[in-house]
């Protein structure tokens, strides 16, 4: 029967046992100087080791293969039905109208990606037939999608709003009819 990688007891539940001494050890020591209620030590003790059982499984699940996070609902649509990029490529939007440089690094290769796929379904090849490219797509798009943009240190620091987004989105929707 083959089995996967063992991991080591001590490994998985070295921290918590830890805990657990040191927490006893702490028991102990209280006890032992007097002048405390024991019930309200052991109660307090009872306490530590179940929250510590609780942290402990809730880490051994997320170990777990199967393990899957429930995702946020969408405050557009009120459905969690979204694609995991399509959650990706929302978020990097965001943060990209407060960044210019999370946008260089997170959004111009998506919409990169896009623009090639809806040249190639034209039959033009955005990185072999630059010049073809840029006939279809435009000065403003093949000017923020082409290698050979602007310096990126002289562009403002923040990204582009949400208009000038949403025309470069209209704009590659247009190249796909």
């Amino acid at each position: 029967m083959a089995r996967g990688p063992e991991v080591r007891f001590l490994e998985r539940f070295g921290p918590a046992l830890g805990l657990l001494t040191a927490g006893t050890l702490a028991v102990v020591v209280v006890l032992a100087r007097g002048g405390v209620d024991v019930s309200q030590v052991g109660r307090a003790y009872v306490l530590a080791v179940a929250a510590l059982i609780i942290f402990s499984l809730v880490q051994e699940l997320r170990r777990s293969p199967d393990f899957v996070p429930a995702r946020r609902k969408s405050a557009a649509t009120g459905s969690s039905s979204i694609p995991p990029e399509l959650e990706q490529l929302r978020d990097a939007l965001r943060v990209s109208r407060a960044s210019r440089r999370q946008f260089e690094l997170q959004v111009i290769p998506r919409l990169r990606e896009i623009a090639a796929d809806r040249l190639m379904m034209r039959g033009i090849s955005l990185n072999r037939e630059p010049e073809r490219a840029v006939a279809v797509l435009g000065p403003e798009l093949s000017s923020l999608l082409l290698p050979d943009r602007p310096d990126v240190l002289s562009l403002p620091r923040r990204g582009p709003q949400e208009k000038d987004l949403a025309a470069v989105l209209d704009a590659l929707e247009a190249l796909g009819r």
